[in-house]
């Protein structure tokens, strides 16, 4: 229980809704229109945002014209979710998006934003669900009587100041790991499509590169035992495997060996290739949605891994789909191990993969560390909000 005392949000932010339309996206629009999808796990990730013009962005803002410090949060289809907006971008809130604006001098914004993530608050957002056919949503009507936590505004900035020193961190780890991801595709782009093939290099096909492995493993017969399992939700939430033990996985899995890199056969028109990060004594599996492909030595993880993410493989996959509805399309193993490559000679792959793989190994690091600093982080948020640890050092001024 916190030591501070539970003020209800509508004492110390305003509430502000979004639209209730859909916004007309205008690409090269001076401002961003902020989807509910783009809020996630404490921070806003522009992926299914868009820019609208100077003219929409007053129409669609006509309730308040969102300010660095604002804290958005989404009230249906993503309830749970919220974060705090930068001055990045000059911002347009979308549909199933509200609005927190801190009243200055008793709320600090970064902290108002890991109140939210408390357990505490959450146990009250689930309390107020509403459950309807296809989401879930909260009324905004009741927001302003549910409390959270109120330490001194000094001691807010330095519980945002530790809590945020770490997601500086993560954010730092993510950013990098962009970079590194994005120069790995453009090298491969460069010495492998832009380019002349070279002497040595052969016509081929996926099948000359990697080998398919289909080892099937069902975990309902090691209940005990904690598997890495590598699934699409895993994937796509952030790319980061679920342990679980075998009691809790209902279906027959794929084994996952080190040095294997995943495909998604499924919807083929996202992106889901993955590396995963084994260690010699993981139990790792994954979804028969993947296929699970070896690199031959020759050829080298790095290179398959950048050739699964080009665009011309990407474009050829889509066109391998089978299925009628948009959630069931599926390629055919056959058919992608067919697809068309230029196999690079000894030289070059050996060179590209002490380039290339030393990068997706930083890659590897980082998103370990960052997992280090998320669980440090998550069992540091209930103490400090409970006062029953104090924040480290100062800072986080909030807005």
């Amino acid at each position: 229980m916190s030591e501070w005392p539970l003020v209800p949000i509508g004492e110390l932010c305003e509430l502000y809704d979004g639209p209730h339309q859909t916004a007309p996206l205008a690409p090269g629009g001076p401002v961003v229109y902020l989807n509910v999808g783009d809020i996630r796990g404490g921070r806003i990730e522009l992926a299914l945002s868009g820019q609208v013009t100077e003219e929409t962005a007053r129409k669609w803002s006509r309730r308040v014209e969102p300010l660095p410090g604002d804290v958005v949060f989404g009230y249906e289809a993503k309830v749970g979710e919220a974060a705090m907006l930068t001055k990045d971008h000059r911002w347009c809130l979308g549909r199933r998006v509200g609005l927190l604006r801190p009243r200055s001098g008793l709320i600090d914004s970064r902290y108002l934003t890991y109140a939210w993530y408390s357990k505490h608050f959450q146990d009250t957002l689930r309390a107020h669900r509403i459950g309807g056919t296809t989401i879930e949503s909260i009324r905004l009507t009741d927001l302003p009587r549910w409390t959270i936590p109120l330490p001194s505004i000094d001691r807010q900035r330095r519980i945002a100041g530790t809590l945020g020193a770490l997601d500086d961190k993560i954010e730092l780890n993510r950013r990098m790991s962009e970079t590194l991801e994005g120069t790995a595709q453009a090298l491969f782009k460069s010495w492998f499509l832009d380019s002349e093939p070279d002497a040595s290099d052969e016509d081929g096909s996926l099948a000359d590169a990697v080998d398919l492995l289909r080892d099937l493993v069902d975990p309902q017969l090691e209940p005990d035992t904690v598997f890495h399992h590598y699934s699409l939700p895993a994937y796509d939430a952030g790319r980061e495997a679920i342990s679980e033990p075998g009691a809790g996985i209902r279906s027959s899995k794929l084994a996952v060996p080190w040095g294997s890199v995943l495909l998604s056969k499924l919807n083929p028109e996202i992106e889901r290739v993955w590396v995963p990060d084994i260690r010699p004594d993981d139990r790792a599996i994954c979804s028969t949605e993947f296929l699970v492909l070896r690199p031959r030595a020759d050829v080298g993880r790095a290179f398959v891994y950048e050739f699964l993410r080009s665009a011309p493989f990407r474009s050829t996959l889509t066109s391998l789909v089978t299925g009628t509805t948009g959630s069931h399309q599926r390629a055919h193993a056959e058919a992608i191990l067919q697809v068309p490559l230029r196999l690079p000679g000894p030289s070059q792959a050996a060179k590209f993969e002490l380039v290339v793989g030393l990068m997706l190994d930083r890659v590897a690091v980082a998103r370990r560390e960052s997992r280090t600093l998320v669980a440090l982080r998550d069992a540091l948020l209930p103490r400090l909000l409970s006062g029953e640890t104090s924040p480290s050092f100062g800072g986080g001024q909030g807005a």
